[in-house]
């Protein structure tokens, strides 16, 4: 008997070690994920979005919109603003963008694989991606510990999720994550959702941080019809206001600097007249791009004129669909975001209230309720010069912070 337990025990040793190897990598991989994700400053990336659609997975995926954002990443939490923005939204990123969206690529799927108790872990082995050695491991995390949420519309539900995870054998950096629903709830009209993405070293404010690239989130509805995100960041920088106080006068032959703008509160029904000084792209539109238009004439109220001729206004895109009926239509939501002239700034949402004097032949254009735009037949854009007016209405509530 003593004879037959010691085999046992050398039969057991080896797969014992091993066990104990696999244990010890991926806690120092979680490790080396949770320096880095509790470490990152707060900081800020241009994000593109680019949206595609197909109806079976035998056809080609179609490019619906691309959309352009500044993310950031604040005390952990994501926010987002368009591009020339001056305040980051508390908004969610749905509620700024409509059709198939998410958010979490930026930093909160990798916190929830890496920084809390819920995932379970099994290493699968090594492999080599372009001459790259890496560790894969799969993950899982199911519902009754999940906070992966789902939204279709006005439906929300918590799913569980699964996936796997590359790290760098020499450094134990992540390379890449995929994030897999599992066990969605029922009542959302949803089959499947995939985001997989993929993560590179960045400098960021003296630091070399290891923050995400890209990533694809693929969404199938029941009736099999897929909505496919590529997401790219770049152009990230280190969140923050930096500003210099002083005291003293200017030294001789320097210019002192010129007073701040006055912040101005326009009206709400105030009319302003412009034409666009630069072309709105309509193959596609980039959702969130950004126009400029100047006034063709003095915005007045009672006899008061609250902006004057050649004061800039800047403005954004907000959404568009296309239809292809007997015509092809373009859907069209624009909205301009400030003014600027001679000491004054105002911060507006104005909508058009009505487009005229197309600088192109081909196609027309008209406005309907709630500002929305129709441009029929088959329009590149509409070019500078096309003239249109907008009505100032009330801005959103929301608070934002600025963005740097």
């Amino acid at each position: 008997m003593p004879g037959i337990a010691q085999w046992i025990v050398l039969i057991a040793a080896p797969a014992l070690a091993a066990q104990t190897a696999e244990t010890i990598r991926i806690a120092r991989i979680r490790a080396k994920a949770q320096v880095n994700l509790s470490g990152l400053p707060n900081y800020t990336c241009t994000q593109t979005i680019e949206r595609s659609q197909r109806r079976a997975k035998t056809r080609r995926f179609q490019l619906v919109d691309t959309i352009r954002l500044e993310v950031a990443l604040v005390g952990g939490k994501e926010l987002f603003a368009w591009p020339g923005q001056a305040k980051f939204d508390d908004r969610e990123l749905r509620e700024m963008v409509g059709g198939t969206i998410g958010n979490g690529n930026f930093a909160l799927h990798a916190r929830s694989v890496f920084l809390s108790s819920a995932p379970t872990y099994e290493y699968e082995g090594e492999r080599e991606v372009d001459g790259r050695k890496l560790y894969r491991y799969h993950y899982r995390v199911p519902r009754f510990r999940s906070s992966y949420l789902l939204r279709s519309g006005k439906m929300e539900g918590v799913a569980g999720y699964h996936g796997t995870f590359d790290a760098d054998a020499a450094t134990l950096d992540l390379v890449r994550l995929e994030v897999v629903a599992e066990d969605i709830p029922p009542h959302l009209p949803i089959a499947a959702a995939r985001d997989e993405m993929y993560y590179a070293r960045v400098p960021i404010g003296g630091g070399d941080y290891l923050l995400p690239q890209s990533s694809v989130l693929t969404l199938t509805d029941l009736d099999g019809t897929e909505s496919r995100n590529r997401v790219t960041f770049a152009g990230c920088r280190q969140y923050g206001i930096e500003s210099t106080i002083r005291f003293d006068d200017p030294p001789p032959g320097e210019a002192a600097p010129p007073p701040p703008a006055v912040e101005v509160d326009l009206p709400e029904g105030l009319m302003l007249e412009t034409t666009l000084e630069t072309a709105v792209s309509l193959q596609p539109p980039v959702i969130g791009a950004p126009f400029e238009a100047r006034l063709v004439r003095d915005a007045k109220v009672k006899g008061k004129t609250w902006v004057p001729r050649g004061a800039v206004a800047r403005g954004r895109i907000l959404s568009q669909q296309r239809f292809y009926q007997r015509m092809e239509t373009l859907v069209l939501r624009l909205e301009l975001a400030d003014l600027e002239f001679p000491g004054a700034h105002a911060e507006i949402r104005a909508l058009p209230e009505e487009i005229f004097a197309m600088a192109a032949a081909s196609g027309r254009a008209g406005v309907g309720k709630q500002g929305i735009i129709y441009v029929y037949g088959p329009r590149r854009d509409l070019a500078t010069g096309t003239r249109i007016t907008w009505r100032v209405v009330a801005k959103n509530k929301e608070e934002g912070r600025q963005t740097q």
